[in-house]
């Protein structure tokens, strides 16, 4: 009797728990997920735009700090391998015959922008003595050496006379006033006639064996860049080389 009476309350228990705790909160309920914010969140701040290369006031003279821009200049491995083709198709490079050919002739090979001029005891603006080779060659080393660019140049006007400093502090002195030009014992020394034609700055320099080179200095319509275009004779055949290299007005102080 008393197993009977047992049992019947055990039932009664256990169906009385389940009308009051129903399945699903028999088991302990998951966490809440993050709430949303009661405000939006502030957007984060843009990020400041780059800062600007300080603009270089537009000059009205050739003087100054200029920097070489090389991707608006020539490439000079370009224009000696131009002479080299045009020497070889005249018949008067190495190699060369009718109908041209490239024969056995140097291959040019010193890209751009070519390293900062030289300094120790080489000549100005790089190169020992910036000759142009032998007779029979247009690309050698000396002639890679004679036309490769400066890094920076400053120009400073005098009477009579224009200084040009590259940045191996060798110099260009191109006298306008007709003297007799005395060879410069100096390496880091040249000494040049020039003329002025209108704003044109033009050198008369000779190259080894004679040869007639030039250099202009101009000065562009915005005042914010320098031309300075080389002109050499291109040994027996009947062309000039051309080579013009683009510099930017800069700040020396901000190099």
């Amino acid at each position: 009797m008393i197993s009977l009476k047992f049992g019947a309350t055990a039932c009664i228990a256990i169906f009385c728990g389940a009308c009051l705790f129903p399945q699903g909160r028999l088991f302990a309920q998951a966490p809440p997920g993050p709430l949303p914010p009661s405000h939006p969140l502030p957007t984060p701040p843009p990020a400041p735009p780059p800062k600007k290369k300080p603009q270089v006031e537009p000059r009205k003279t050739l003087a100054g700090f200029w920097r070489l821009n090389a991707d608006e200049s020539d490439d000079p491995q370009k224009k000696l391998e131009e002479a080299r083709q045009t020497k070889a198709g005249s018949g008067g490079g190495p190699g060369g015959g009718p109908g041209g050919g490239s024969g056995g002739g140097p291959r040019v090979g010193i890209g751009f922008p070519y390293p900062g001029s030289g300094g120790g005891g080489n000549g100005p603006y790089g190169g020992s003595g910036r000759g142009m080779g032998d007779a029979g060659s247009e690309t050698t080393e000396e002639m890679r050496q004679l036309i490769r660019p400066d890094l920076s140049q400053t120009l400073e006007l005098r009477d009579a006379e224009v200084d040009v400093t590259n940045d191996q502090s060798n110099k260009l002195v191109c006298y306008t006033d007709g003297r007799k030009i005395q060879k410069s014992k100096d390496d880091s020394l040249k000494q040049v006639s020039a003329h002025w034609d209108g704003s044109l700055l033009i050198t008369d320099e000779k190259g080894p064996k004679g040869r007639k080179m030039s250099r202009t200095f101009e000065l562009s319509s915005d005042g914010r860049q320098i031309f300075e275009t080389w002109h050499i004779e291109n040994g027996r055949s009947d062309s000039t080389i051309v080579v013009r290299y683009v510099f930017d007005a800069a700040s020396e102080y901000l190099r």
